[in-house]
């Protein structure tokens, strides 16, 4: 089993729901900050470089919802300087295996890596959106 170190946001349903997944794999999960965490354009990029552009950016971030940030907008490097200054932008979780990094809970590549099979009708996404309610603080 692997030992993962899991990037979220503190207190996220998702990211808590993805990380019990993970953790009924048997493997060991280390949660860490995302938005804590001392970011820079060369940590940030390798979790990213699987990504189109467009894809580092949490849809749900306030910024990007409210369109005073465009994912794609930005050459590579602004995006990642961005990224690195306000890290609720950031795709997550950011997952390291110890092996390999990468962004995001993307059942089939979870799948293929031997991770973890993502049951069917699993919603991998963020959990205040189906219940119709918003994160209960102020970051998405």
């Amino acid at each position: 089993m692997a030992q993962i170190i899991f990037y979220t946001k503190n207190g996220c349903m998702g990211g808590a729901r993805q990380k019990a997944l993970l953790e009924s794999y048997g493997h060991t999960v280390e949660e860490r900050s995302l938005l804590d965490t001392e970011w820079t354009p060369e940590t940030l990029q390798p979790y990213l470089a699987s990504l189109e552009l467009k894809d580092w950016f949490n849809p749900n971030a306030p910024s990007v919802k409210a369109g005073r940030v465009v994912p794609g907008a930005l050459s590579r490097e602004e995006t990642l300087e961005l990224l690195c200054s306000d890290p609720i932008l950031i795709k997550r979780p950011l997952i390291d295996t110890g092996s390999q990094v990468f962004a995001g809970f993307d059942s089939e590549y979870l799948k293929e890596i031997g991770l973890c099979e993502v049951p069917s009708g699993y919603n991998t996404g963020c959990q205040m959106k189906d219940q119709g309610s918003a994160c209960s603080s102020s970051e998405a």
